[in-house]
């Protein structure tokens, strides 16, 4: 009877034991499972970082220089009264001439505004991109860089003409083939970069060209120039970016050079009476903003950092005569191509929310210069 009555008891002590292993093995699956659905899910998140990240910051790179001409649609100004009179109570006397390269047709063309009148003209038309538009210092002709195709990004440096424009009567004439980034060194003169890898000076009455940059006694690594621009006061000194090294101020006599700015600084420009250099950083307000500095001993100095929305600075050039800054701003796009950037004006040394638009419409608008009128 004893063994008869304990035989229940073992069947259901054994039962629980069952039951409990069995409780133990499934959660221990469970976990198991979790644990490889938790993995999976760090997996998938990697291969989203490692796969989104690059996508999302080179996608619209990618599609700027393969198609962004789909991305262009002609766009009507719309500069009203309000804006046009803080315009005029900004510049006051000023007397000027402003060129830039906009998309507000559908395509990339070289624009001129008179100032005070505010009258805005077109001076090319074709089915190519004009742009980096630069007054001659007489100011009577632009000299400006056009693509070898009906579509080139700015970020493709090679396939450029450079063409000179004579206001009066709109004439061009095509200065030199494969050429980007026009500078006047004077009024017969003009510097350009050859397939990124030349600093070259031609003269424009007898096409003769001299090989600047690079030379012997430069870093073998500079292997590569995006923007290079002469001394307005001494033609010995140039100063290039040469891509990833940094900004850097050639003494072409001595055959010596020093760094300047940081390593991502980008868009050098000179003061007219060569005191000092401006150029972009990639910090400030909207993600930009506009340094200088002396040129011995270097001193960086925030220049202009707009406030507001249009605070993405970009494109910076003076006056010849040191007193105004024109310059590009967006409300925080960055592709020059393509961003909606507007055309801004700031007389130097006034407060930075003083600065006044030229340009409102939702076009790309960029690389602006300016000549003041005698």
């Amino acid at each position: 009877m004893a063994a008869g009555k304990c035989w229940p008891r073992f069947v259901a002590i054994k039962g629980k034991i069952f039951f409990l292993a069995l409780h133990q093995r499934l959660q221990t699956i469970n976990r198991s499972l979790q644990r490889r659905r938790l993995w999976r899910w760090w997996l998938a998140l990697l291969v989203i970082i490692f796969i989104g990240v690059p996508i999302g910051w080179y996608g619209p790179r990618y599609l700027s220089i393969r198609a962004g001409w789909l991305m262009l649609q002609p766009t009507e100004d719309s500069f009203d009264p309000v804006a046009k009179q803080a315009v005029l109570q900004a510049t006051g006397e000023l007397r000027a001439r402003v060129v830039w390269s906009s998309s507000r047709s559908g395509n990339h063309e070289i624009y001129l505004m008179t100032v005070p009148e505010l009258i805005t003209y077109r001076l090319t038309n074709n089915d190519q991109v004009d742009y980096f538009p630069r007054f001659s210092p007489d100011g009577k002709q632009i000299v400006f860089a056009r693509s070898q195709r009906p579509w080139v990004s700015e970020r493709q440096i090679e396939p450029w003409d450079i063409f000179v424009l004579t206001i009066a009567d709109g004439t061009e004439r095509l200065l030199v083939r494969d050429a980007n980034f026009p500078q006047w060194v004077d009024n017969n003169q003009i510097s350009f970069l050859r397939n990124g890898r030349q600093v070259i000076v031609i003269n424009i009455d007898n096409g003769q060209e001299q090989v600047i940059a690079p030379a012997p006694w430069m870093p073998a690594e500079w292997s590569w120039f995006v923007l290079a621009e002469f001394s307005p006061r001494d033609r010995k000194q140039l100063v290039v970016i040469a891509p990833p090294h940094g900004m850097f101020l050639l003494d072409l006599e001595h055959k010596s050079w020093q760094s300047y700015g940081s390593k991502g600084a980008c868009e050098i420009t000179w003061a007219p009476d060569a005191s000092y250099l401006l150029w972009m950083q990639s910090r400030g307000q909207g993600g930009t903003r506009v340094m200088s500095s002396q040129l011995r001993p270097e001193q960086e100095d925030v220049f202009l950092d707009l406030p507001g929305e249009f605070s993405h600075e970009y494109f910076p050039r003076l006056s010849r005569d040191g007193r105004w800054l024109i310059f590009g701003a967006s409300a925080g796009g960055h592709e020059h191509d393509l961003a909606d950037y507007e055309i801004f004006l700031w007389q130097v040394g006034q407060p930075w929310d003083e600065a006044v638009r030229l340009t409102i419409n939702p076009a790309n608008d960029r690389w602006p210069d300016i000549f003041i009128q005698p």
